[in-house]
């Protein structure tokens, strides 16, 4: 579904229509509702100053979590770190023609989105004005048939999934965790959280020592079991916003999580 241009004929003319110069939609001041100009209120901010994140991981079995939330570089970095919806904006999400409202009047939360919709619109209202829109029209594949083997002579750890064409996937690592009779014993921050698939690939080698600084064989001097946790996660590269009008950012990803049994 495309939002016709007949709706938003102010955003090729911001300044003309009272946009980020201060006027129209974009003043502080509302011309109806309460804002007391408190940090933690959207209506203290400006269209300007405001960014509405989305934020989805979708799971295999087509769970997904799914959250919203907005964002200022204007606002204090104290408790409530996040900001309430006042009455002047509205969020709302257009999954094939139907629309879906936020289940809470502070927080942006959508019990009922589908991930197996064909199109979504992501709306923001100001005082009723259209301020935000962004399209999208395909999530990631979930991420499926995983399978992980440790080479103890290598210290490698080789991961393999499954993957999607036109897509790109990353690796983020977990503590190691040893244990003892049963007892935590040691608890170490990967070296490289972080770890990027090469393009068209579905499987990555680790390296136990670059991770953690110490082989499997000296781990298994000490403790009785050693393990980790992963998430893979998988982006669509053609899931681009069909159209955007305003500061929505999306961040949509397939996202599994692996247990890493090194002994």
């Amino acid at each position: 579904m495309k939002k016709s241009l007949l709706m938003i004929p102010c955003f090729g003319l911001l300044a003309a229509c009272g946009g980020s110069d201060g006027g129209g939609s974009d003043e502080t001041e509302p011309p109806y509702g309460y804002c007391s100009n408190a940090q933690e209120m959207t209506c203290t901010y400006t269209v300007s100053q405001l960014e509405l994140r989305y934020t989805m991981y979708l799971r295999n079995d087509n769970s997904m979590y799914f959250r919203g939330d907005f964002y200022s570089e204007h606002k204090p970095p104290v408790f409530p770190y996040n900001m309430y919806v006042s009455d002047i904006d509205r969020v709302e999400i257009v999954q094939d023609g139907v629309v879906h409202n936020r289940k809470n009047a502070s927080g942006i939360e959508f019990p009922t989105i589908d991930p197996t919709g064909s199109m979504y619109e992501f709306n923001w209202y100001r005082n009723d004005e259209l301020v935000g829109y962004t399209t999208l029209d395909r999530l990631p594949e979930p991420i499926r048939d995983i399978s992980t083997n440790v080479y103890e002579l290598t210290n490698t750890v080789r991961i393999q999934w499954s993957a999607a064409s036109d897509h790109r996937y990353d690796i983020d690592m977990y503590s190691l965790t040893c244990e003892n009779n049963g007892v935590k014993a040691l608890v170490k921050e990967p070296n490289q959280p972080n770890y990027p698939v090469s393009d068209g690939m579905s499987t990555v080698s680790l390296d136990v020592f670059d991770l953690y600084g110490q082989t499997i064989e000296e781990l298994k001097t000490t403790y009785d079991t050693c393990y980790s946790l992963i998430d893979i996660n998988g982006y669509d590269l053609l899931s681009l916003p069909d159209q955007h009008i305003g500061n929505i950012t999306l961040n949509f990803k397939s996202q599994e999580m692996a247990f890493i049994s090194l002994f």
